[in-house]
């Protein structure tokens, strides 16, 4: 059975040191505020929001060691998953330990002024990944125009990034696939992606196999719907639906046709040999 995989994370990835490695492995968290007190001394420290807040945590003391626009990045996510998390927590009225609450609050406050801080230092910034921070989180228009600008400019080397632009771009159908494509060129590569917070490569894989289908089931190319849907199961992705290529879309004649052309799809990407190039050739040698 083929395995596609992608490279990931997206959507952050800061090189963490070996002393890192396990974020959630309380020892690390632990060895990092005491020997930094000032990087936790403003969070909670209760069973709320942990995963948020040993990331958090981290990526503050990656951020204190690199001037990488990824760290940034990485910083800018872990803010702002923490306070997603803990504006929750911070509602709740704990029935023992009222003091709890307050320091929710506190925490919650804190990186509030934090995050807005940070936001405001990245507005300026060309990195492709805050571009896309600040398009998705506040629907920054100059963000989104120079972030595909960017894309027009050079070439990405995660896919996630291409995932991003085929989003903005929506029912512009042509333009989505044409960089879905790029992005599953780009699966099984063993590139170093840019932030850790980003897709594993599996739900990356799934998130730009679900996007070409459905962009194609847009522009009725039943055909190449089918394909896809195809490379899909062939990649292990769940929920793939041919009931809707009934007799009235697709003969079996021609599912059978094509499923030899799916299978050749999945191999080329399986085998890093999937280009823009080799899928119009293998479409073209069909006559599709």
């Amino acid at each position: 059975m083929h395995r596609l995989r992608s490279i990931f994370r997206l959507m952050p990835a800061v090189v963490i040191t070996s002393f890192l490695v396990a974020c959630d492995n309380p020892r690390n968290i632990g060895a990092i505020c005491e020997n930094d007190a000032a990087i936790c001394a403003d969070l909670n420290n209760d069973v709320w929001c942990q995963t948020e807040r040993n990331d958090l945590i981290t990526n503050r003391f990656e951020s204190t060691n690199s001037v990488d626009e990824q760290a940034t990045f990485g910083l800018l996510t872990a803010l702002s998953n923490f306070q997603e998390c803990i504006k929750v927590a911070a509602l709740i009225e704990p029935r023992t330990h009222p003091e709890l609450k307050t320091l929710r609050v506190s925490a919650m406050l804190s990186t509030y002024d934090e995050l807005i801080a940070l936001e405001k230092q990245t507005l300026s910034s060309n990195n492709p990944y805050i571009l896309n921070y600040h398009w998705v989180s506040h629907n920054n228009e100059n963000a989104k125009q120079r972030f595909i600008a960017l894309s027009t400019q050079q070439s990405f080397d995660d896919p996630a990034l291409y995932f991003a632009i085929a989003n903005i771009y929506g029912n512009s159908n042509d333009k989505a696939i044409a960089n879905l494509l790029k992005g599953i060129s780009l699966l099984n590569s063993n590139t170093q992606v840019g932030n850790a917070q980003l897709d594993n490569s599996s739900v990356m894989t799934t998130k730009l196999l679900y996007a070409i289908i459905t962009a194609y089931m847009h522009k009725r190319d039943y055909q190449l719907a089918y394909i896809w849907s195809q490379v899909a199961i062939i990649s292990e992705v769940e929920n793939i639906n041919l009931g809707v290529f009934n007799k009235h879309k697709l003969t079996a004649s021609e599912q059978r046709r094509l499923n030899k052309l799916a299978a050749r799809v999945a191999e080329q990407i399986e085998d890093q040999e999937f280009t823009d190039e080799s899928y119009e050739h293998t479409l073209s040698a069909v006559g599709l």
